[in-house]
């Protein structure tokens, strides 16, 4: 009677993370349609903010994952032309100034939250490594 008792509860608890995971998917792939439709920067850490999903979730699901790195790839290989200095006023020059210096540094901090993710995992594969050697008995000074 508890193998029962236990396979429901085993049944319930899977069915509830599956939902949980699509729910997931559901807020990531509506945040991806609104980031296209606000003409705003495609990348892994715009998507999770706006979808309330962490980094990981993004990069651990094939199809989000290829999804967003395509078309961060379209958005960095098609540039937003700027209009002309002769067809504008000077308060259109300094938002469109503005606005390009935002777009630069929005692009910078992800790099940089990309490159510390990076090293973060080389620390750890690192940090892996010598505890392997420690294990065999090898000492690095």
């Amino acid at each position: 009677m508890t193998g029962t008792a236990d396979d429901r509860r085993a049944s319930a608890l899977r069915h509830a993370a599956q939902a949980k995971r699509q729910a997931a998917v559901t807020r990531a792939e509506t945040a991806i349609r609104t980031l296209i439709k606000g003409k705003q920067e495609i990348n892994f850490r715009s998507v999770a903010r706006a979808a309330g999903v962490s980094l990981d979730f993004l990069y651990g699901n094939d199809d989000l994952r290829t999804r967003i790195e395509k078309l961060r790839d379209q958005q960095k290989a098609r540039p937003v032309p700027d209009p002309g200095p002769e067809h504008a006023d000077s308060s259109d020059i300094v938002h469109i100034l503005t606005e390009k210096l935002r777009r630069e540094r929005d692009t910078r901090r992800t790099t940089v939250g990309q490159l510390e993710e990076q090293l973060a995992a080389a620390h750890g594969e690192l940090l892996r490594l010598r505890r392997l050697l420690q294990q065999h008995g090898i000492s690095i000074t």
